[in-house]
């Protein structure tokens, strides 16, 4: 395995993460505070009541990491926010709103405008205080976007459900995958074939798959060769950083989303998707649309997986797609999970799908790659360089599954070269 030099990213002292707490009540910036001066790695630099003051003190406390609130007296959080880009470039900044609709809708305008993430906040200052996966989700975050690694594949509160050991690359597998029974007993014999219309398995990929965690010389992963396939749908997954990931590669994928569906699993709470996809159609021009149960899939169409749940794609008898609802407890903790949604399409498109793995802290989407990578299917993710947090893009090319490795808007044209069949 090659070292990779160790880079302190701008804005982490020797005592960590740097990071301002900006919200207006006394008692949550003491909360935020204490619990991120507790944590290893993380030195808080000022804690603010509004958007003035943290303006007032840029650029002099240099921090990493600013945690806004946006309902605050003088100047409220998305008024302040392109000021606190402008004065502090090297800043990223994490809105913390509440999970009320006007709170959903002011928190997608500040990603719209530049915020890195967001982190819902309970209704009120019991639950605040009160809430450990709150405060867990805040810390993971932090550390995940001030840049510490060991967080980055870490997921927000607790630890998923381990996946079972997929089968290798270029094998098929002993039964058909089935996102909807993955802890029922195996059946007593294996089916000669599998139960669901897949398209036929692919070659196994020109170079040989690699064990997670192995890099070429230059610290670069193994890459699959990219197979000329016209792909009959596309799916991405995206987390930490997603949103501003997904518009800027589908504003490139503009001219050549009429060809196919899109099915997007950005994680997110409740309330969130139906706004992001407004958000999408309004200031990007793109149709999209919150998944439902029973929404055939219809080329032209992009499909938001709502929070809370999991969206998947079934095939029905006559040979038509739809999308699939699935309880939060299917997969835990993210909701919606990218996995799923990925093993969905390599059972039902096979190695006619196209999977996109954008920003995100987790492993979220490895799992489902694995099917796809198995199935022949392109699977593409974002590059380190431009992505907010590494991983879900860099587990999926640590494991030797991925076919390209481009920031948004060259995975953007690499969809589109597909799409157009004129792919390199």
């Amino acid at each position: 395995m090659v070292a990779v030099p160790h880079r302190q990213p701008l804005g982490q002292s020797a005592a960590g993460v740097r990071v301002a707490v900006v919200d207006d009540s006394v008692v949550v910036r003491g909360l935020l505070s204490r619990w991120l001066s507790e944590t290893s790695g993380i030195e808080v630099v000022g804690t603010y009541r509004s958007g003035k003051e943290i303006i007032d003190a840029l650029p002099g406390v240099n921090p990493r990491i600013i945690l806004l609130d946006l309902d605050m007296p003088d100047m409220d959080g998305l008024t302040a926010l392109p000021l606190i880009l402008s004065k502090s470039p090297s800043s990223r900044v994490i809105v913390v709103s509440s999970l009320s609709v006007h709170g959903a809708e002011l928190t997608m305008r500040s990603l719209m405008k530049g915020a890195t993430d967001y982190l819902p906040k309970p209704s009120n200052h019991r639950e605040v205080s009160t809430s450990a996966d709150f405060r867990q989700a805040l810390i993971a975050k932090v550390l995940a976007v001030g840049g510490v690694r060991a967080a980055m594949r870490a997921p927000a509160a607790r630890a998923p459900t381990a996946p079972a050991s997929p089968a290798p690359i270029g094998r098929s597998p002993a039964q058909p995958l089935d996102p909807l029974r993955r802890n029922a007993p195996p059946p007593a014999a294996a089916p000669a074939q599998p139960a669901s219309p897949v398209a036929p398995f692919r070659p196994a990929p020109a170079r040989p798959h690699t064990p997670q965690g192995v890099v070429e010389k230059g610290g670069q992963p193994h890459l699959r060769a990219l197979e000329r396939i016209r792909p009959k749908i596309v799916v991405i997954g995206a987390s930490t950083g997603g949103p501003q990931a997904l518009l800027a590669m589908l504003t490139k994928m503009r001219g050549s989303i009429s060809r196919v569906p899109v099915v997007i699993a950005q994680h997110m709470p409740p309330i969130f998707g139906a706004i992001f996809a407004s958000h999408l159609k309004q200031h990007g021009g793109l149709p999209a649309e919150e998944a439902a149960e029973g929404k055939v899939l219809m080329p032209g169409t992009i499909y938001l997986a709502p929070g809370g749940s999991h969206t998947v794609i079934k095939r029905k008898a006559d040979g038509s797609h739809v999308i699939s609802m699935l309880p939060p407890e299917a997969r835990g903790p993210w909701r919606p999970s990218i996995d799923l949604l990925f093993t969905s399409a390599a059972e039902t498109f096979g190695n006619e799908a196209l999977a996109i793995a954008l920003t995100g802290m987790g492993r979220d989407g490895t799992e489902g790659a694995t099917h796809l990578a198995r199935r022949g299917a392109n699977v593409a993710v974002q590059d380190e360089a431009s992505s907010v947090v590494w991983g879900i893009p860099g587990s999926i090319a640590e494991a030797g599954l991925a076919s390209a490795l481009h920031p948004p808007e060259k995975l953007g044209e690499l969809a589109v070269a597909l799409l157009e069949g004129h792919a390199p």
